[in-house]
């Protein structure tokens, strides 16, 4: 009668132990790399992120002088935000948040490649837009 109250015993409380871990369950193809916390800012994001902020500093400074010396936005969508400079400079920053904000929730959703693809696309459409605006330069700069 011991044996079995101690048999019942032990496997209740294996019962319960499997109970609690089942929080802790995962697909049988998962494997403990795929569980491990992926980091956002990797030195490869960081420098993305630099470079799209080096691109829109560059567009931005190369848009606002060519303003200032009475040239014009080419870019229609841009066009509303650049005549005042504290508009210009509002616009760009929540551009770069947005940029940023959409990489992060692409990493969030293991789209990594997606994710540094938005920062790419933001660099690179930046850099043309500087490159255009450095071209199409008024005569006083």
């Amino acid at each position: 009668m011991v044996r079995i109250a101690l048999f019942v015993v032990m496997m209740s409380a294996s019962s319960r132990a499997q109970l609690a871990n089942y929080v802790f369950a995962t697909h049988k193809y998962v494997t403990r790399g795929d569980l491990a916390t992926s980091r956002f800012w990797t030195p490869y994001t960081i420098a993305l992120v630099v470079l799209d902020g080096a691109a829109k500093t560059a567009d931005s400074f190369a848009t606002r002088e060519n303003i200032d010396a009475g040239g014009e936005e080419y870019n229609p969508v841009a066009r509303p935000f650049v005549h005042v400079p504290q508009v210009q400079i509002a616009a760009m920053a929540a551009l770069f948040a947005a940029e940023i904000a959409t990489s992060y929730m692409l990493h969030q959703r293991r789209h990594d490649h997606l994710a540094r693809a938005a920062l790419m696309l933001g660099a690179t459409m930046n850099g043309l837009g500087a490159a255009s605006s450095f071209k199409n330069r008024g005569p006083s700069w």
